[in-house]
């Protein structure tokens, strides 16, 4: 059986319908602002001299990442299912401490002659046996997940 509840007038009916409307309506701008500003997407930057990239910067979204730098040989490189985009690389630091580095594949959402023009300067700044200077991103547990922020040949 249900509970009578007192009478309520026109006036509180309105009010309370009003303040339902405004709850309702902050809900959504709320919402609508989680989905329009979304992750922080990096923005790839070139360093080109005569017509070829000399360097990458500004691969990963750095938010709540450790960055550091580490130099080595690329001694390995892993590509996706597709076999056409870098997934990742193994770089042995003159140590002999090798580490592996995720290649963030947000570059891919790009338009076509960004996309490409990363694409193609990663596969030829990251082929095995060259030597180059990287500024990584430790992420996760302990910053242990590497990814790859900038490149460039030593």
């Amino acid at each position: 059986m249900p509970i009578p509840m007192p009478p309520v007038d026109g006036r509180e009916r309105r009010r309370s319908l009003i303040a339902h409307a405004i709850v309702d309506g902050l809900i959504l701008v709320a919402i609508a602002l989680l989905l329009l500003a979304g992750p922080a997407l990096a923005k790839p930057a070139l360093t080109a001299s005569g017509g070829t990239v000399i360097a990458l910067s500004n691969l990963a979204s750095d938010e709540g990442c450790q960055p550091a730098r580490m130099s080595g040989t690329v001694v390995k490189r892993a590509f996706g299912r597709d076999g056409l985009f870098l997934q990742s690389v193994v770089v042995e630091e003159r140590s002999g401490q090798r580490s592996v580095i995720n290649v963030d594949d947000g570059y891919r959402g790009l338009d076509a002659a960004s996309s490409g023009a990363v694409k193609q300067a990663l596969d030829t700044l990251l082929t095995v046996g060259r030597k180059v200077s990287l500024r990584v991103l430790g992420c996760g547990a302990a910053g242990r997940t590497l990814s790859l922020d900038a490149v460039k040949p030593l």
